[in-house]
Order: structure tokens, then C-alpha cells, then sequence
């Protein structure tokens, strides 16, 4: 099972501050029953959480190195969760942010890049971005489209997104009321419509509460839509990893 949302790089963003929690974190993930992750540090622009790719790379693999040398078997896969920018394209272009999987590569098609709106605000300029990520021949994924307000409030407006082409990315603990009463609503209209595509832990820190209610959220969701379906979203995980689990 693959994890496409975190932040275990240490010392990067708001996430693990350090090898050694992220050795930890790792090692939970395991035991979560994750054997691969995408490494999706915050790419905000201008700010302290702005890392290039060659940072985010010399960081991974050493982590990786780490991993091995204590016999912990998950695979760090390359990313980012880029914050919406109207520059967004050219961080990608320029080796600023990463697809999943690794850089901006003109050769690949249909690579996926994982981005993240304000949670309070609506972005003027959503839908030019979401056509220049596909004139670049990109598939857009919005994360954890369940927390931001002008989804809670009008849940319609995620139907016109999906048209566009955007894929979206919840987060396990929303179902378990990880972030309140409408982030778990949303979610679960999200599941209930099979809008959801790909499924994250988003988690932080080796202390996350994610750790705990994992099961409770795996349980939640399958009840929900049933086991088939969500075996579907994470078996879309799974393909999206599958060109990198074996380099």
C-alpha cells in the first residue's frame, strides 16, 4: 500500500524535524502496513518551506540509506504538495517543485502533481492553472480537497473541478473527525459520489494521531462505500508507484 501524502523529510517544512523521527515515522508506517510513500514536503513559494528538488532528493536518499540500514522496508518515492502560485508551472519547469515521482520530464506523460489551496479563501485563478498543468500534459491532484471552506459550504463546486480534470487526493483522517464536523461531512460526500482517487495519511510527526486511528479510519471508509471501492482507490496509489518501486 502507497501513502501519498506526508511529510517525512526532516527539516524541511512543517513535518519530521529530524532523521531520527523520521526513521521512526517510517518504521510506523511499516507496521501500518505501507510499504512506499511519496515524499510530499510543502512547496510554498517565498516562504522557509520552499526546498529545490536537488535539496529534496539528497535528503530522500539519504533517509533511504538509513531505512535500509536498519532493515526498514519502504520505498521513498519523490513529490511535493505545491501550494496553488501563479508561478506554480514554472517551479515545476525550473526543478523548484516535483511531480510525483520525480522532476518535470517532458518525455513522461500523464504525470501527476500534487497541489493544495487555501483553506479559507478561493483562488481566483484555479482554473488557469488547472489548464496550464494540463497543456503540460500533467494530471493536476488537489489535496485534501475536504478541508477547504468554499467546498464545505457548496459542495456542488468539487463536481465542476473533477470536469476539469483535477484528481483528488482525501485524507484518511477527516473520516475520523480529524479536522472537525465539516471536513468529515465533506469527506464523506466525496467518497459517497467516488470522487475520491487517491487516499493520504498527511501525517506530520512520529507522534500523529493518524498512527492511532488508522484502522479506525480504514474501517470508516470501508463501511462506507465498501470494501471493493476503496481497494480501487488505494490500487490507484499502488499504479502510480508501481514505475518507481522497482528503481
Amino acid at each position: 500500500m502507497i501513502d501519498l501524502h506526508l511529510h517525512i523529510l526532516p527539516g524541511i517544512d512543517d513535518g519530521s524535524g529530524s532523521i531520527e523521527e523520521s526513521v521512526k515515522m517510517a518504521r510506523r508506517l511499516v507496521g501500518l502496513g505501507f510499504n512506499g510513500v511519496f515524499c510530499t514536503s510543502h512547496y510554498i513559494a517565498d516562504s522557509p518551506q520552499a526546498a529545490d528538488n536537488q535539496t529534496k532528493n539528497q535528503l530522500r536518499e539519504k533517509l533511504q540509506a538509513e531505512l535500509n540500514k536498519a532493515g526498514i522496508k519502504l520505498k521513498l518515492m519523490p513529490g511535493n504538495e505545491i501550494y496553488i502560485d501563479p508561478k506554480m508551472v514554472d517551479y515545476l519547469v525550473k526543478g523548484k517543485a516535483s511531480c510525483f515521482g520525480g522532476e518535470l520530464n517532458s518525455r513522461k506523460k500523464h504525470q501527476h502533481v500534487l497541489f493544495e489551496l487555501p483553506f479559507y479563501a478561493e483562488v481566483s485563478y484555479l482554473r488557469d492553472i488547472i489548464f496550464e498543468l494540463k497543456a503540460k500534459d500533467l494530471v493536476p491532484v488537489l489535496a485534501h480537497p475536504e478541508r477547504y471552506l468554499f467546498i464545505q459550504k457548496k459542495k456542488e463546486a468539487i463536481f465542476e473541478i473533477v470536469k476539469l480534470g483535477v484528481k483528488l487526493q482525501s485524507n484518511y483522517g477527516s473520516i475520523v473527525g480529524q479536522y472537525g464536523a465539516k471536513t468529515k461531512k465533506t469527506v464523506k460526500f466525496l467518497l459517497k459520489n467516488r470522487l475520491v482517487s487517491y487516499l493520504g495519511t498527511d501525517i506530520h510527526r512520529t507522534e500523529g494521531s493518524m498512527f492511532l486511528k488508522f484502522e479506525k479510519a480504514e474501517k470508516k471508509i470501508i463501511k462506507l462505500i465498501g470494501e471493493t471501492e476503496y481497494r480501487k482507490i488505494t490500487a490507484n496509489g499502488d499504479e502510480l508507484a508501481k514505475p518507481f518501486l522497482g528503481a
